[in-house]
């Protein structure tokens, strides 16, 4: 009797912490095709549930990984209703919004590089654009000075 006892509010809380997980992947599922991402398969290892997609820009990326943390976010909600509910859904956006290796959150970091990168980039095609080949030559000029070796200590240079 003592150990049905014990193992009751264990079992409750894994039976629970399935549930925020089964809704953090919707949130994905639900969020992949809005901003036109195929899903390609959905599975289960010893890591949990997991989606894979097709690839997609940076910006639906970032949308499709922030979806299943924000889906957790939203359902604390329910906290006063069932707080073993609300509280594993804080623990499954907390830990998956950080930037571990094959969390959402190294996900959205990565998505957010590359969007600096591409916005880096237009603007200095913006700039080659608006300037032409003298802004060219005005970086390599710029470039070709940086790399000089400086002088040797010893050659009174």
């Amino acid at each position: 009797m003592h150990a049905i006892t014990w193992l009751f509010p264990f079992f409750q809380g894994l039976l629970v912490g399935i549930l925020a997980m089964l809704f953090h992947e919707l949130g994905h599922l639900v969020a992949a095709p809005l901003v036109g991402i195929k899903i390609k398969k959905v599975g289960f290892t010893w890591k949990g549930l997991f989606t894979m997609r097709e690839p997609g820009s940076a910006e639906k990326n970032l949308l499709v990984s922030l979806a299943g943390p924000l889906t957790n976010v939203a359902l604390l909600a329910l906290w006063p209703l069932w707080p073993k509910l609300g509280l594993a859904n804080f623990c499954f956006a907390f830990f998956n919004i950080l930037p571990i290796e094959g969390s959402d959150g190294e996900r959205v970091w990565k998505c957010l590089r590359q969007i600096m990168r591409d916005r880096a980039s237009r603007k200095a095609s913006h700039l080659y654009t608006a300037y032409g080949p003298a802004s060219l030559t005005v970086r390599s000029a710029a470039n070709l000075i940086s790399e000089v070796p400086p002088s040797e200590p010893g050659t009174g240079d």
